[in-house]
């Protein structure tokens, strides 16, 4: 190795690997990292991908970080090629937003939407998974053009209308969560996850007033 960085091995000539197409050596390193870095990589075997080449100037320039990329895309496109709608795969939680979370199932990331998280409300992501968490997933869609894989919790979970005659019965007093208003009256959310329809003429202050 060099300031620059590393110095490889190839068959029967020797390539050079710039610092900047390294991985794991960012550019804000401090110099004594950097050194101890490259010099810790000293007798490793390392997969590469040939950015330039010059016979004249005998010159031969790897890259780590091209090198990573393509295998990353390899593996994805492994991944995804294996994969059908329907079944149940193990995955580890490796991102959160606020629209869902990534689950890598082994080289390619998934996406679970929030509305594929529970049968009920999610109004937070994070208050279902958390990054590092393993789950199992149901795989909904795998889209090779776009390169996206669609992905349900909820499908894993029995569907509440199946079992709402075992929780609720006529006459029973609950209490729900507001998610819709319309002119003709609310949804309610139950705990179990189902939606119940408040009619406007069930509403105290109606019809002098609207609903919303």
């Amino acid at each position: 190795y060099n300031r620059g960085g590393l110095i490889v091995r190839f068959g029967k000539i020797r390539g050079f690997v710039p610092a900047s197409q390294i991985v794991g050596l960012p550019k804000r390193m401090r110099e004594d990292q950097r050194r101890e870095r490259l010099e810790a990589m000293t007798g490793e075997q390392i997969g590469l991908k040939i950015i330039e080449v010059d016979r004249q100037r005998r010159r031969l320039i790897f890259s780590q970080r091209r090198a990573l990329r393509t295998w990353q895309e390899l593996q994805r496109k492994r991944v995804m090629d294996q994969l059908t709608p329907g079944e149940t795969r193990h995955g580890r939680v490796t991102s959160i937003t606020n629209f869902g979370a990534f689950v890598d199932l082994g080289g390619a990331d998934g996406l679970i939407h929030v509305s594929e998280l529970s049968w009920g409300r999610v109004d937070n992501p994070r208050q279902v998974l958390k990054v590092g968490d393993e789950v199992d997933v149901y795989v909904l869609d795998v889209d090779q053009q776009r390169k996206r894989i669609a992905l349900s919790l909820k499908k894993l979970q029995p569907d509440p209308w199946t079992i709402v005659d075992d929780h609720y019965r006529v006459g029973q007093l609950v209490e729900g969560y507001v998610t819709r208003v319309l002119d003709f009256g609310a949804f309610v959310e139950l705990g179990l996850g189902v939606e119940g329809l408040l009619h406007a003429s069930e509403m105290i202050g109606t019809p002098e007033l609207v609903p919303s």
